[in-house]
């Protein structure tokens, strides 16, 4: 049988055997990575119903991303389920896909039609606020590696982790002189951590319109901003009279995959780990004119936002 008959899931499978890029991935390890993939494969439906990817060239991605975990999983175990361990799906609560909150918000978004927006999820008050004065809380890179945030929130803004395996091949293209390396040496894990020079002032909003973030962030309301070039000019002038040294940056957060890293050199105050892919976050970063091993916050206010931006309770 050839690959163009075969059903697509063998195909990645076959293609998996030829790079088993998580063989190097401890038990533990590789758990996470299921969990993460399965959890960002999650949407929620207008209907309020849990559903799936799409099927466009980033959802298949996605599909055989999990088609190779379970692949690796097989390898070590034998045939699925086994090897799939209550770690995988307990190490910490679920998003509450099923609570009352669910039904309330499925369809709070539906009449946006495109993601030319930026939202920002929170509280009825704290919301208000951003929509009537622009009032803002802007939190240092630090702020969130905090653990008792959820899973949604909770991140090291300021490093990222990658681990690699190599093989005997890509191994000799990384050293000066090839003849170090035995002609035993199969493969080798390679662990790099990128991290910020500095902690940085961070505000985070998103361009999804799906309605699943009022559940990852348990808010009741959310503020949906459509004029995005003036919103993003009103932060960087009222932030400016705070900080009038930062470097303001801004843009969309580029998701790294740990094991598979889509480039050689990782901005860190712009990117991501990959398991937060679906949240299409987009940024406003503020570097500190000299390094800092820790900020406090900014509070700012931006101005009305009422003639440029929409209010919704759940």
């Amino acid at each position: 049988m050839n690959q163009r008959s075969m059903p697509r899931h063998e195909v990645w499978r076959l293609a998996y055997h030829k790079h088993r890029y998580c063989q190097h991935l401890s038990q533990s390890e590789l758990n996470r990575r299921i969990r993460d993939i399965f959890l960002t494969m999650l949407t929620l439906t207008p209907e309020a119903k849990i559903g799936a990817p799409p099927i466009t060239p980033e959802g298949i991605r996605w599909f055989e991303l999990w088609t190779h975990v379970l692949e690796e999983m097989a390898l070590r175990f034998g045939p699925y389920p086994a090897g799939l361990s209550e770690e995988i799906l307990h190490s910490e609560p679920f998003p509450d896909f099923a609570g009352d909150l669910t039904a309330k918000v499925a369809t709070k978004l539906q009449h946006l039609q495109s993601s030319n927006v930026f939202i920002k999820f929170g509280s009825p008050d704290y919301m208000l606020g951003l929509y009537e004065r622009g009032a803002i809380r802007i939190q240092p890179a630090s702020y969130y590696r905090q653990p008792n945030f959820n899973g949604a929130i909770r991140d090291d803004e300021l490093a990222l982790d990658v681990s690699l395996h190599l093989n005997r091949d890509a191994i000799v293209k990384m050293v000066s002189n090839p003849e170090d390396i035995p002609a035993s040496q199969q493969s080798e894990r390679l662990d790099i951590n990128f991290a910020s020079m500095t902690d940085y002032w961070l505000y985070c909003v998103t361009t999804d319109v799906g309605p699943r973030l009022f559940i990852d962030f348990e808010a009741q309301a959310c503020v949906v901003i459509k004029d995005l070039k003036r919103f993003t000019r009103m932060i960087q002038q009222a932030v400016a009279s705070k900080v009038s040294q930062a470097q303001f940056r801004s843009g969309a957060v580029t998701y790294i995959d740990p094991v598979l890293p889509c480039v050689t050199s990782i901005d860190v105050p712009m990117s991501k780990h990959f398991r937060y892919t679906h949240q299409h976050e987009h940024r406003f970063i503020w570097l500190p004119r000299e390094p800092a091993a820790s900020l406090t916050y900014l509070d700012v206010e931006l101005g009305s936002l009422k003639d440029c931006a929409e209010l919704i309770f759940v």
